[in-house]
């Protein structure tokens, strides 16, 4: 398959199975929502204040438990949403392209079970690949810091934070590509049964051109510029939907008498990014499983040994000419 061909073929999956992925990951989508309401409403607020007047090693101090927080408090809550959603639904993918009927009881109970591996295998991921991110952070901290601590005419201050901020545009682009290179050492550990190191080794080497066979990490890069469009499509129509019809002030009105009406309200202000990532996690996640099959039978003949055990058995129920 090209590009196009499996984002098309994940889309048509998405159809049949999408509302079975729904309902097995709503669970994982709230602890991937609240890393991100705790990132979003705790960590950034915080993240260049301080409070030590003037002292520098508080500062840098304050700085890096932010940032600690977000990588060890946030970023496991949002792995565990992330590994758990990958692991039902590549499970359900691998079933249906080998032309067997979805079971979502066992992929639940097979996620469950490989839970704690595919943890361990995105937390590794996920260290690498924020790594760029945090230095540049760490230098426009720094940055601010000077241009507090030094006259306004000092140039110095705008040189760091411009460096910081162009070496955070080149993180984001490191943590593209890495997750890229990545992308298929959960298929890898769910499918395969093997660890972390060996789920990123042998997520590289299906991936890597070999021979007259290109890159598969074009088709990840097709599938980026996709979950942007549909972050942008369901993400900011929703918001629109619920400007439109001032949802948000009619809840404010009922919820009124209550005690919590602002914490009611903060986790409604939260519903387009749990739609966001409820909806769109699936996506992922039966991409790189189609990628990981079609990357075996591009490489590796996987399809013939498949057709060979069928003939061997006299039947023929796998999808891989789908």
């Amino acid at each position: 398959m090209n590009s196009s061909e499996v984002l098309d073929t994940a889309l048509r999956i998405y159809q049949r199975l999408g509302l079975t992925f729904l309902q097995l990951t709503v669970a994982p989508a709230l602890l991937c929502l609240a890393a991100v309401g705790f990132v979003q409403n705790f960590v950034l607020p915080n993240l260049f204040t301080t409070n030590g007047n003037g002292n520098g090693l508080q500062f840098f101090g304050e700085i890096a438990g932010t940032l600690g927080m977000a990588v060890f408090v946030g970023g496991p809550l949002f792995l565990l949403g992330v590994s758990y959603t990958s692991s039902v639904v590549v499970h359900l993918v691998s079933d249906y392209m080998l032309g067997n009927v979805p079971d979502p009881e066992a992929a639940a109970a097979a996620a469950r079970s490989v839970l704690p591996r595919l943890f361990v295998v995105n937390l590794k991921e996920l260290c690498l690949s924020i790594s760029g991110i945090i230095v540049s952070t760490c230098v426009m901290a720094i940055g601010g810091y000077v241009a507090k601590s030094t006259p306004d005419t000092d140039e110095w201050a705008g040189i760091v934070v411009a460096i910081g901020a162009f070496g955070l545009v080149l993180g984001g682009v490191l943590f593209l590509c890495i997750v890229a290179f990545d992308s298929l050492a959960a298929p890898v550990a769910v499918l395969e049964g093997v660890g972390s190191r060996m789920a990123s080794k042998r997520s590289r080497i299906l991936l890597k051109k070999v021979g007259y066979h290109l890159s598969g990490t074009g088709t990840i890069w097709s599938l980026y510029v996709l979950l942007l469009f549909l972050t942008l499509v369901v993400g900011t129509g929703l918001y629109f939907f619920i400007e439109i019809f001032n949802i948000r002030d009619h809840l404010a009105s009922l919820l009124s008498f209550l005690p919590g009406e602002q914490l009611f309200l903060q986790a409604f202000d939260l519903l387009p990014s749990f739609v966001v990532i409820w909806t769109l996690m699936p996506v992922w996640a039966s991409v790189i499983t189609i990628v990981y099959y079609e990357r075996r039978i591009r490489l590796e003949g996987f399809d013939i040994d498949v057709l060979a055990s069928e003939i061997a058995h006299g039947s023929h129920t796998a999808n891989f000419d789908h």
